[in-house]
């Protein structure tokens, strides 16, 4: 794998070095991300059993980052010519739960928990996944990670085929929903309760590939085959992810065009909550776009770059506050990888809440 040139960094007051926003570098090849229309095998017959009930399907119309999704048309096959699906994004955690078991010789029990964990994380996302997702917490009280539990648990309108998959294969879902809080008590914890973990590898990697046509640090499977390796871990390769993870928030997900197309969208759902109801969380994007059809047609708006367009919105969505959070990524270097627990020291996060008016990001 190619190295990537240091950013730059900045001195904190406590010693900390905070990483510079750097450039998106493409350095590398881009990682293999998953179709949902695409061949997958899994050695277990049980991953498929699970991909088959309606909740597992269902995610193959929520689309991965919300609204940012829109920024492209949808064709092509190359991951930076399309969008993706949260479908998509949990096949390719499981892909790497599946090859971090393998490496570590786990136990059938143990591998059927853990792959169990990375296709259910995000089994409770709604309608255009993170974008609504603040409305409909206000408003309803949900978010995905409160449904995940329900639906794996059965307490939903899906029924409980999540959970009598899972116990015929003796999985407990109590244990998944566990394992994907990082509140396990077991040894396989960090693979989600850590900062750097099996969901933001591909997160994070999808992202990059969905913005451009190379990853810019490399191949999240391969991390993860070097993560199986706990008595070495990769300190330079976790390091250049962190520092990715960093610039695909800051130049991509929260910057003006990501922010705009957030904006609209959560505008229109407040300007027309009557419209909106609980059940609207568990439906697909196809369904929300026949009941708003006008939600849509703004935020395709948007992504065009439509000129003047506010002209074509509502005034009143103009000049309300939206609040969202602005997120840098540290390291810490005085801080080595002795262990996986050295993990969430040595890479640190902070969020800082902020605003912006509609009119200052798209006028």
């Amino acid at each position: 794998m190619n190295s990537i040139p240091s950013p730059s960094f900045t001195r904190e007051s406590n010693g900390k070095r905070a990483v510079d926003i750097p450039l998106m570098l493409d350095t590398a090849p881009a990682m293999d991300t998953l179709r949902s229309d695409a061949y997958f095998c899994f050695d277990d017959y049980f991953v498929s059993e699970l991909c088959q009930t309606w909740p597992m399907r269902r995610l193959q119309r929520i689309g991965f980052l919300g609204a940012i999704d829109y920024l492209r048309k949808g064709s092509g096959r190359s991951p930076h010519r399309r969008r993706h699906n949260r479908f998509e994004h949990s096949l390719g955690v499981a892909r790497l739960a599946e090859a971090y078991a393998l490496h570590r010789g786990l136990s059938g029990n143990d591998r059927r928990l853990l792959v169990a964990a990375a296709l259910l994380h995000d089994i409770g996302h709604g309608p255009l996944s993170h974008t609504l997702e603040p409305v409909f917490e206000e408003e309803f009280g949900i978010n995905h990670h409160r449904m995940t539990q329900r639906i794996i648990r059965g307490e939903t309108k899906f029924g409980d085929s999540i959970g009598r998959t899972l116990r015929s294969h003796s999985v407990d879902p109590e244990e998944v929903i566990a394992l994907i809080e990082g509140l396990h008590d077991g040894p396989l914890n960090f693979l989600f309760g850590s900062h750097i973990n099996l969901d933001t590898l591909e997160g994070i990697t999808r992202s990059r590939a969905f913005f451009g046509r190379r990853t810019a640090f490399g191949s999240a499977l391969t991390l993860t085959e070097r993560l199986s390796k706990l008595d070495e871990l990769p300190t330079s390769e976790l390091d250049d992810f962190w520092r990715l993870k960093h610039s695909v928030y800051n130049l991509f997900i929260t910057a003006n065009v990501g922010l705009a197309l957030d904006s609209v969208a959560q505008a229109y759902m407040r300007d027309n909550i009557s419209k909106f109801n609980e059940d609207d969380f568990l439906s697909t994007e196809h369904s929300l776009r026949i009941k708003h059809p006008y939600m849509f047609e703004i935020i395709k708006m948007v992504a065009c770059g439509t000129r003047n367009i506010e002209k074509e919105i509502s005034k009143n969505w103009l000049s309300v506050v939206f609040p969202f959070k602005r997120r840098a990524f540290f390291i810490d270097c005085n801080e080595s990888l002795s262990d996986t627990s050295a993990i969430n020291r040595r890479y640190l996060q902070s969020k800082t809440k902020s605003s912006v008016r509609l009119e200052d990001i798209i006028t």
